[in-house]
């Protein structure tokens, strides 16, 4: 919960207590808030049932718990990383939230989006639920009207002191909902064309995470190392990822993938190794999965099965979303 400091009777409050629209999380689920961030989408009916005298957002919450609860068997972390790989630009706590409603689903948005996009929603649909954070209002100086830095308590252009801190952290939260593509009709959607990996390896994709590890100053080794137990298909170390050169393509590629994982989780984010092997491996399935590359199901059971506390799962699905999320955007943003 936060909590806002004082401001004194002779001052208007730079956040207001209570935003329009939205409501708190209850006591029992504040452990939840941290799973949701801003989400893309619009509003109208939703799929998961309400109980009686059950708010809509507890019977949301009460979804997404049940999601967290459930998802390290082996079969439900396939498909929350599946669901990743679709919908990376989501919250990773809303895209359990479309696993758990809607594990088919494919391309969503709200009931506006689709209809700019020249489709409409079926008559009778029921969206999926995901959640809003509301967020307060940038702190602003009420003097001269500047905003004010987060954690500053005076003005940085006339001095002033505030009263209150600049943080921006949301306190209330409301449902809304989206709709997959296959309960709408009308317009067709461009359609991009991305192979699907099996022996060969998809090229495009290959030098694209060519080019994203050099832009982060990664140097790529193909040098063959017979000494190297045959088990081992690649390393990473410092500015270095190591690739058997011996191995077919597609294993070279789902190599690349793995330890460009390992560089964003212990290079980048400083996470302890022995979090990295399974957020890299997780990663690079989330991410080979965005670009129909399947890298394998057989490690699944051990990796869903390694959090048995759930601080360290809920610390290790934010750091999986947050890896493969990096990846996805920095390959992107290149061109190869």
């Amino acid at each position: 919960m936060v909590q806002y400091p004082h401001v004194p009777k002779n001052r208007k409050p730079l956040y207001p207590h209570r935003t329009a629209g939205g409501e708190r999380i209850p006591p029992q689920y504040q452990h939840l808030i941290d799973y949701i961030s801003e989400p893309l989408p619009e509003f109208s009916l939703m799929a998961i049932e309400v109980e009686e005298g059950e708010r809509k957002i507890d019977a949301v919450l009460r979804e997404l718990k049940d999601g967290v609860d459930t998802i390290q068997q082996g079969e439900n972390f396939r498909l929350f990383l599946t669901t990743m790989a679709k919908f990376h630009n989501y919250s990773f706590g809303n895209q359990i939230l479309i696993m758990m409603q809607c594990p088919d689903a494919t391309k969503v948005a709200g009931f506006n989006t689709w209809k700019d996009l020249g489709r409409s929603v079926r008559k009778g649909e029921k969206g999926i639920a995901i959640l809003a954070p509301i967020m307060p209002p940038r702190a602003t100086c009420p003097e001269c009207g500047a905003r004010i830095p987060k954690g500053s308590r005076y003005c940085p252009q006339c001095g002033h002191e505030v009263g209150v801190e600049g943080a921006a952290a949301p306190v209330f939260f409301k449902v809304v909902s989206v709709f997959d593509i296959g309960q709408t009709e009308g317009e067709p959607l461009p359609e991009f064309d991305v192979p699907v990996l099996t022996g060969g390896a998809n090229e495009k994709l290959f030098s694209g995470v060519m080019v994203l590890a050099k832009s982060q100053g990664l140097d790529v080794d193909f040098e063959s190392k017979p000494g190297l137990d045959p088990a081992i298909k690649g390393f990473y170390s410092g500015k270095t990822i190591w690739v058997r050169p011996e191995e077919d393509r597609a294993q070279q590629l789902k190599t690349l993938l793995h330890e460009l994982g390992h560089y964003f989780s212990e290079g980048v984010f400083r996470i302890p190794r022995s979090d990295a092997e399974t957020i890299a491996e997780s990663a690079a399935y989330a991410v080979g999965a965005h670009y129909g590359f399947d890298t394998g199901v057989r490690s699944f059971p051990y990796v869903a099965l390694w959090a048995q506390d759930e601080k360290v799962l809920k610390a290790n699905l934010g750091n999986i979303s947050k890896v493969a999320t990096t990846i996805l955007e920095g390959l992107e943003k290149q061109s190869p």
